[in-house]
């Protein structure tokens, strides 16, 4: 793919109308939807010609040139426009201007849920895809197990879907539109819920589609499956497409925009700190509490296995004989993950007494940040522990928000493990030792 850009609208390939050979292209696409303040506007717009609706633009001259055999990702935050630009290219709805030209057989995963009767069994919801899919009772009966066993359902393969978790509805519908064999497949973002197993035999899936020279088109989240499964990536923003590219630049982009906008949305969680309980005998207040990356700035995003550090600047009211600083760290589920003073360490660090008036600042320091992917919570815990039980000076919850990117995405789970690997191998073939680094 070719990038090309005119007039601030990103694109690949030609324009002006020419017949195109690819398996998607698009041209000049855009999708408006009339959004009424009242529903009795929209009759009086039929009445009396009127016109009482706003236009909210999901997509907005958006234009492409997929090639066969290409893996495309589509990227941006919520809101962007990603899943609405693939319901134009599958024919789900109409484009309000432009074109789009689709060549091949296609299969999607969209929204949960989406082709499916709630009142069905999986098994009768498999032979109706089927059908919409456009195969013949001949190939559904060919490969209708291949369907059910690789879903892995079980006895839920006779159950109505109603009754399915977000997990198994992604479980039937990708195995369902695996099963086609298509031309393109274009799958949303719906495979984040599925379990890590299932997500596992997904990229197994799609990287054999690729290999068989597939078209692929897929949103998502995830950058280390972008970077490692496409070559191509598209940027979307408002609607429009911001930036098309190789993965490995328009994934930093994109990267760089989320830890923008992450700090600005997560500082204004984070002054949103009041509404979350405090107490305690306020001897010491506590000010501020600030998230600091390597380079000391302030920031609500964190890179996994990047330095970082907490500071609180404080400021004592009355004497206080043994104040001690701590933090709670939880995930935004409750989750408890880790708790720590200066006061509970193999060498305590002790701050002693304060008088009225001191003022000064406690930072905690972190050579790695051993998180995943996600957001977090701080919890300030303050308290005073010259008695035999600590009492509390200034307790804070929910004091600090912030985010977790793992850009490389090299394992998964809660926590990030520095490891290295070492593989042998002996026999008629040779000798073979290798290992990864650290």
């Amino acid at each position: 793919m070719h990038e090309q850009n005119t007039g601030g609208q990103a694109g690949t390939g030609a324009r002006g109308g020419r017949e195109s050979t690819s398996a998607i292209y698009a041209e000049d696409l855009s999708k408006c939807y009339q959004i009424y303040k009242k529903p009795i506007h929209r009759m009086w717009d039929v009445l009396f010609r009127t016109r009482r609706y706003e236009e909210f633009w999901a997509v907005r001259n958006v234009y492409l040139d997929i090639p066969h055999g290409s893996t495309v990702g589509i990227i941006g935050e919520n809101g962007a426009g990603k899943s609405s630009l693939l319901k134009l290219l599958t024919g789900i709805t109409i484009p309000t201007t432009g074109k789009v030209e689709v060549k091949g057989r296609v299969a999607s995963l969209l929204e949960l849920g989406a082709g499916f009767h709630p009142e069905f069994t999986g098994r009768e919801n498999i032979r109706l895809n089927c059908a919409v899919l456009g195969m013949t009772p001949e190939e559904t009966a060919e490969r209708f197990q291949g369907i059910v066993d690789f879903s892995e359902l079980g006895e839920f393969i006779d159950r109505p879907v109603k009754t399915y978790s977000s997990g198994m509805y992604v479980r039937l519908g990708f195995s369902v539109a695996a099963s086609v064999d298509p031309d393109i497949l274009i799958i949303d973002e719906a495979l984040s819920v599925g379990d890590e197993h299932f997500r596992g035999k997904c990229t197994n899936k799609l990287n054999e589609f690729r290999e068989r020279g597939k078209t692929i088109v897929f949103v998502s989240h995830d950058m280390g499956a972008v970077k490692s499964m496409c070559k191509w990536v598209v940027l979307m923003d408002q609607g429009r497409v911001l930036e098309q590219g190789t993965a490995e630049k328009v994934a930093d982009t994109y990267l760089k925009r989320a830890k923008a906008r992450g700090n600005e949305r997560l500082s204004a969680v984070s002054r949103k700190g009041s509404e979350y309980p405090r107490w305690g005998s306020g001897e010491v207040e506590v000010l501020a509490v600030e998230m600091l990356d390597e380079q000391r700035q302030v920031t609500h995003v964190i890179q996994t296995e990047r330095p970082y550090s907490i500071r609180m600047r404080w400021i004592a009211h009355r004497d206080t004989p043994n104040p001690v600083f701590g933090v709670g760290l939880y995930r935004t589920d409750g989750t408890y993950l880790n708790g720590s003073n200066h006061h509970w360490r193999k060498q305590p660090l002790e701050l002693g007494a304060v008088k009225a008036g001191d003022e000064g600042e406690v930072e905690i320091h972190v050579d790695r940040m051993p998180l995943q992917h996600g957001q977090y919570y701080l919890t300030l815990f303050l308290y005073d522990h010259s008695k035999a039980a600590p009492t509390a000076i200034d307790h804070r919850e929910h004091v600090l928000t912030f985010e977790v990117i793992d850009v490389e995405r090299a394992q998964h789970g809660l926590v990030y493990i520095p490891s290295r690997w070492t593989i042998e191998r002996r026999g008629p073939s040779g000798t073979q030792s290798l290992e990864s680094k650290a």
